[in-house]
């Protein structure tokens, strides 16, 4: 056994004494065998040192992907190596560990040592310790070189479940859309009142505009009532991830970096809740030629900032209607609203809310999971009979915001002109409203005539138009509220002026001596509050405002009922029952407008006595006569007595005694003047504005008045011919005048600067001269209108003229190069509406209307001597009604076309003859040819809005053909259904 280990002994001798020659032969292969363990504990420390470090970056990874930043790309590539390296490393030690060897395990197995001493060696001194060298990854030791700050997508960028792409918003939003893709348009703007979903519409727009990568960025900012220039560049800033290094930097510095940072790019920029102009130089946002493909759009309840800021393409938006507000009801408040016992009261409710959808998504909300009837009884009360004192709990967030509107305004002459606009009805007049403002000292300017006021509060109602807080109502000379803004203007009115209206508590307010002493203003529409407090009258010492125009016309006011109002200056009391003496009014000597509109009262001596009076409407009342009292009313500057249908005299000196009346309304009445009478107005030096009717035509008023008038309405004559509705807001003088036969115009020029003037021939006298061998056609009667009728100013012309007279000399008056309107209508002896040159002056003509003229054949007609014409044009016209005209044939005789370039409706209906013809729309003419049923032949003037043809109506803005009554498929031109190349809805 001893010579066997020893001889064992001795060849392990051999190998290890074999193995060291080796080494010092070869070098560095043999010391991978020879450091086989140190090179494997020196990777194992190594591996645990790039764990640590890896561990390390992955926190700074880890807190700036939390801070929204970009994980840079070197540093993503470190970790995929650092994890390649270690699960490697890892391995070969794992490896180690399970090392077989040789001999039955008696030695190592060599050839495996070597290999993984080799690598281990490989790994720790070349990628290991490039992988932990921080001159070459200098991010290793700094966090904030792991990563660079992004800009993340914005919330308003994302999905919005809760939008509907309601009908009422889809036109404003192809609007918008189309301007942002036109390369010409810079600015756009959207207005509108307070919690129509302005913001909401246009960030719609934003993230079309980013799927579609209409812009490189995109950014939004909320301006606000309060602007701050220097949050405002920030914003923009940030979210163009520009950073304003130095927090000392002032508004010009960060102005420049902003401005450079957005010239010449392609950036939406959303600019929301603009409440004042923006100053675009002063934020650092380019306007001009440097603005590049930039787009700002911008919203704001006002429009005027819009203009101020140069936007000329800007949207109007307004509340959703019935069927709208309904749908977003329903999908806010849920399933609840189909509970049975609910009835008809979740509709009720959100009819009450007005279409507004910031109110109407509020309120669903809140009654989302109330399931009992009383709780929807309760929120439908509070939106009908809210309270003043303050806003209801469940909308105080939402009425506080659209109440910016009111707060905003710069002027208490806004915000009172907003106050009693909120007391008036919807589709008020600007006229009535003015009745109870002027006396009040609410418009800015001292001594205004009646005038200057008046356009003082057009511009004042136009402002709060273009804040949003009123709007037109069916014309724009009158003005509507929206309920929730009213509710809100009462409560500021209760709050800021002691306004006290229906809607104040009984036992709190109305039966609180002390704050009605305060009072200002009493609006009441019923009649309850009286009823049930004010028997004795009302102690309200401030009381300046006074109106009951609403209330019921069989309640009595009690006797004495204004005794203790001393300051009273307006007093409204519409549809009186009773006598003027019990109620004392004689005792309001600061009295200054009174308003009995409508009132069954007949003496109104005693009005006399308020001699501080200045505006005194008694329109539609039943006053027969006014009395002589009433010329005491010196310094009365406006007089409203329109269709009192029982007046009939003025009491003499009464109307000569009205020395400072500026405006006189008295149409409507039956009022014989006598000329003594009618020459006291010659005393009236500040009149300004006259409307009167007087009966007979032979009262011509020659020097009547001491100045020319600039505002009137005058009708001579028992004058029924009805003038369109149309002119009535558009003009400022008009003359109706119902002519006799032989009468000449020239004898009405003493009535000045005529812009319509409206002519009924007298069918009494036509039927005398009838059975008389008067010649009408004599030469010894001149035309209606001969060189010597002189209308200078005149712009609208209507004329009915049932006898055979002559109308139009051979020579045109010089007024008709500017007439713009002419109606002729029941011109029942002519044969033609113009003669060639008449015809031919009508340049600026843009309405022409010709009905109910039964023998009339042409429209032009042929004169001796003139030369033949191949077309013909009326250059102006957009507006062309021919109607009941049974032997029109032509427009003029010998040729096919007539030229109408800028025609925009053209009705033609009893036409018979005339629509027999062929008929076919070329470009800009209409041209006549042989005879055919009514054919279209080629495309539709694409300029005509509205057609209509008998019992055929084309609307091309909603691509609409119409078919009223019986009229039968079989008699629609083919031609006609063939070129309407976009119908869309065939009714």
């Amino acid at each position: 056994m001893a010579a066997l280990v020893a001889s064992i002994a001795g060849v392990g001798n051999f190998f290890l004494n074999l193995v060291n020659c080796l080494a010092a032969l070869t070098g560095r292969p043999f010391k991978y065998l020879y450091n086989y363990k140190k090179n494997i504990d020196n990777l194992q420390g190594e591996v645990r040192k790039l764990k640590n470090t890896e561990e390390e970056v992955q926190v700074m990874v880890t807190v700036a992907e939390r801070n929204v930043e970009e994980i840079k790309q070197n540093v993503k590539d470190w970790q995929n190596d650092v994890e390649k390296i270690i699960t490697e490393a890892e391995k070969l030690i794992q490896e180690k560990e399970n090392n077989p060897r040789c001999f039955k395990g008696l030695c190592p197995n060599w050839i495996t040592r070597y290999k993984h001493s080799k690598k281990a060696f490989k790994l720790k001194e070349e990628d290991i310790s490039k992988l932990l060298d921080k001159n070459i990854l200098p991010f290793l030791p700094h966090e904030d070189k792991v990563a660079h700050p992004t800009i993340p997508q914005e919330i308003w960028l994302r999905s919005n479940e809760d939008y509907f792409a309601f009908e009422s918003r889809t036109s404003t939003e192809t609007n918008v859309w189309n301007a942002l893709n036109d390369a010409d348009i810079y600015m756009i703007g959207v207005y509108g009142m307070g919690g129509l979903g302005k913001t909401t519409l246009v960030q719609e727009v934003g993230k079309k505009a980013e799927k579609d990568k209409l812009f490189d960025d995109f950014v939004f900012v909320e301006v606000t009532e309060t602007p701050d220039t220097k949050k405002i560049q920030t914003t923009i800033a940030k979210k163009l991830g520009l950073k304003f290094e130095d927090v000392k930097e002032d508004e010009s510095e960060r102005a420049n970096k902003l401005y450079s940072r957005m010239k010449d790019k392609n950036i939406l920029l959303i600019v929301d809740n603009i409440w004042e102009e923006l100053d675009l130089k002063t934020v650092g946002i380019p306007s001009r030629d440097d603005r590049g493909r930039n787009k700002m759009l911008m919203t704001t309840r006002k429009k005027d900032v819009l203009e101020k800021m140069g936007s000329t393409k800007n949207f109007e938006m307004s509340i959703l209607n019935e069927e709208e507000a309904w749908t977003l009801f329903k999908k806010m408040a849920g399933n609840v609203i189909q509970r049975r016992e609910l009835h008809s009261l979740p509709n009720d409710v959100c009819k009450e809310c007005g279409g507004l959808p910031i109110v109407i998504c509020t309120i669903a909300k809140a009654l989302r999971n109330k399931r009992q009837e009383s709780q929807w009884k309760d929120a439908l009360r509070v939106l009908r009979m809210p309270s003043p004192a303050q806003f209801p709990r469940i909308l105080k967030k939402e009425y506080y915001k659209i109440k910016l509107s009111y707060d905003y305004l710069e002027h208490d002459e806004l915000k009172k002109t907003f106050i009693i606009s909120s007391l008036m009805e919807n589709n008020t007049s600007i006229s009535d409203l003015f009745k109870n403002i002027v006396s009040l000292g609410i418009l800015e300017g001292a001594n205004l005539t009646i005038e200057q006021a008046q356009n003082r509060l057009d511009l004042v109602v136009k402002e709060l138009k273009e804040s949003c807080l009123l709007f037109d109502g069916y014309t724009k000379e009158r003005f509507s509220m929206h309920d929730v803004v009213r509710i809100i203007a009462t409560t500021c009115g209760y709050l800021d002026h002691h306004v006290f209206t229906e809607r104040n508590d009984i036992e709190s307010e109305w039966k609180d001596k002390d704050k009605l002493r305060k009072c200002t203003i009493i609006s009441l529409v019923g009649n309850n509050i009286i009823t049930q407090l004010l028997l004795e009258g009302l102690d309200c010492p401030e009381l300046e405002f006074f109106d009951m125009s609403r209330r019921s016309s069989s309640f009595k006011i009690p006797e004495g009922f204004f005794k203790l109002m001393p300051k009273l200056r307006v007093l409204n009391l519409f549809r009186l029952h009773h006598s003027l003496s019990p109620l004392s009014i004689d005792l309001l000597t600061n009295l200054q407008t009174l308003c009995l509109d409508y009132s069954k009262i007949k003496d109104v001596a005693i009005i006399g006595k308020l001699k501080k009076l200045k505006i005194l409407s008694l329109r539609d009342t039943d006053i027969e006569e006014l009395p002589i009292e009433m010329g005491q009313l010196i310094g009365l500057k406006l007089l409203d007595l329109s269709n009192c249908t029982q007046l009939e005299v003025i009491a003499p000196d009464v109307i000569s005694k009205l020395s400072q009346l500026e405006e006189l309304y008295i149409k409507g009445c039956r009022i014989w003047w006598k000329v003594e009478v009618l020459k006291e107005f010659k005393y009236l030096s500040q009149l300004t504005n006259l409307e009167i009717d007087i009966k007979d035509k032979k009262m011509l008023p020659k020097d009547f008045f001491s100045k020319e008038l600039k505002k009137y309405k005058i009708s001579i004559g028992d004058c029924s011919f009805p003038y369109q509705k149309i002119y009535e807001n558009e003009i400022l003088r008009m003359l109706e005048f119902k002519f006799n036969s032989t009468i000449s115009l020239e004898e009405i020029r003493g009535i000045k600067n005529v812009e319509l003037l409206n002519l009924a021939e007298s069918s009494d006298d036509e039927e005398d001269l009838a059975g008389s061998n008067f010649n009408l056609q004599s030469n010894e009667i001149t035309p209606l209108f001969n060189e010597k009728v002189i209308f200078s100013n005149l712009m609208a012309l209507q004329l009915k003229v049932t006898s055979s007279r002559k109308i139009w000399d051979s020579q045109p008056p010089t007024f008709m190069s500017s007439l713009t309107r002419l109606n002729l209508h029941g011109c029942g002896n002519i044969k033609y509406a113009f003669p060639f040159s008449v015809a031919k002056s009508l340049s600026t003509l843009q309405d022409l209307l010709i009905s109910d003229c039964t023998i009339l054949k042409e429209i032009v007609a042929e004169e001796e001597g003139a030369k033949a014409v191949v077309n013909f044009a009326f250059p102006q016209v957009t507006v062309l009604t021919l109607q009941y005209l049974p032997k029109l044939t032509a427009f003029y005789h010998g040729i096919d076309t007539w030229e109408l370039p800028m025609l925009k409706r053209l009705v033609v209906q009893g036409c018979d003859k005339f629509t027999s013809k062929y008929l076919r729309f070329h470009e800009n003419s209409l041209h006549i040819s042989e005879p055919k049923s009514l054919w279209l032949e080629n495309k539709i003037n694409s300029d005509l809005e509205h057609l209509e043809i008998n019992n055929i109506t084309w609307l091309s803005q909603s691509k609409t053909l119409t078919i009223f009554n019986d009229y039968k498929l079989a008699n629609i031109p083919v031609g006609l259904l063939q070129r309407l190349e976009n119908l869309q809805k065939l009714e």
